[in-house]
């Protein structure tokens, strides 16, 4: 019997995307709205939220017209080995460097919140590792974990995060453009695009999907999924605790969840939220990592990934214990977001112009050819 050399089904798209894009920054972002724009920061999400959808279809039109060829594959093919192998290692270098930032502030939340006595460099490094440990395996077993995690990262976040509509002042989230805020509008549509940041990933996954029509869809869905989890928590963090509390506010998404009780019955909800926050990060550094692992195994050949992939938890944990303190974290980070938004914008549209220009793409009779 035939096996099914391309394992990610439709909704496994949804789920990789989803869980990649969800990560620790959710604790902090509507802190980070709220700086740059004010009461208007959830409009800014729906803004991005668009921006979003045009960029993940741009790398759905990409990976269609390459329907054989990840990222690193394709790039080569279109830009020439030298030019599309140091775009792929751009790529490459931004993951490990998202995971590093990723680990640094999961490690800062829980020593804050719940482990006070444990090191920094030890929660640095656990997560490090199990993320590692996810970028050894296969796409099917990768896309099988974002398929079983993505109801209780996504169920757990709107159970926890839509009680505390309930006491949402409708007037904090007004006016959606405060008076001398225009010049602020365009910083906060950047800071709230680098928050989708991570939808790129699927750009190693759509050559196994099994249904690629359905590429579009799922992609599309699973941006708009991302998109309500980070409207409702921006709305009830500014909701609730307004643009004042909001700005002097460390972790504001914990802040809003320690504050709802179910009458007595449940009083402590962050311990909770903060297992659904081990799972989130989880995902977001084993895609991160499994990203430089295919990238690394394509352009130089590698075929066995069993062990090797543990190596890159050594320069991922001197990225992440780098800065001094979480406002360094927080500072670098959204200074290579910018870096980074630029780098997922750009590369599609000039793969893409490339494509066209000197008609590269993968047909079925080459891949055909190669096989027979």
């Amino acid at each position: 019997m035939k096996t099914n050399r391309k394992p990610v089904t439709p909704y496994q798209a949804i789920a990789i995307v989803v869980n990649t894009i969800i990560s620790g920054r959710l604790l902090i972002l509507p802190r980070e709205l709220c700086t740059e724009v004010g009461n208007g920061s959830w409009l800014m999400i729906v803004v991005s939220a668009l921006v979003a959808l045009v960029i993940i279809s741009l790398y759905t039109a990409v990976g269609r017209r390459f329907s054989d060829s990840s990222l690193p594959q394709y790039t080569v093919k279109t830009l020439g080995v030298f030019g599309g192998s140091m775009l792929a290692l751009l790529f490459g270098a931004s993951w490990l460097i998202m995971a590093s930032l990723s680990a640094r502030i999961f490690s800062a939340v829980i020593i804050t919140a719940i482990l006070p006595r444990v090191p920094l460099e030890v929660g640095i490094l656990v997560m490090l590792l199990l993320g590692a440990h996810l970028a050894t395996k296969n796409i099917a077993t990768i896309a099988r974990v974002h398929e079983l995690l993505l109801p209780l990262v996504v169920g757990a976040i709107f159970l926890l995060v839509v009680p505390s509509l309930s006491r949402v002042s409708l007037w904090r989230l007004l006016p959606l453009i405060e008076p001398g805020s225009l010049k602020k509008l365009g910083t906060g549509i950047l800071v709230g695009s680098s928050s989708f940041l991570g939808l790129e990933i699927v750009s190693l996954f759509m050559p196994c999907y099994g249904r690629p029509e359905l590429a579009g869809r799922s992609h599309k869905l699973g941006i708009l999924i991302v998109a309500a989890v980070a409207l409702l928590t921006v709305e009830g963090c500014i909701g609730v605790l307004g643009t004042g509390t909001l700005a002097r506010t460390q972790w504001p998404t914990l802040t809003l969840v320690r504050m709802i009780s179910f009458h007595g019955i449940f009083e402590r909800l962050e311990a909770p939220f903060l297992a659904m926050y081990v799972i989130v990060v989880f995902t977001t550094i084993g895609s991160m990592l499994f990203g430089v692992v295919a990238i690394l195994a394509q352009l130089f050949k590698i075929k066995s990934q069993a062990i090797w992939p543990y190596l890159l938890v050594i320069p991922a944990y001197y990225l992440a214990v780098g800065p001094p303190n979480v406002i360094a974290v927080e500072k670098a980070g959204q200074i290579f977001a910018y870096f980074r938004l630029g780098l997922v914008v750009f590369t599609p549209l000039i793969v893409l112009l490339v494509a066209i220009i000197r008609g590269k793409e993968d047909r079925p009779d080459e891949k055909q050819a190669e096989g027979s």
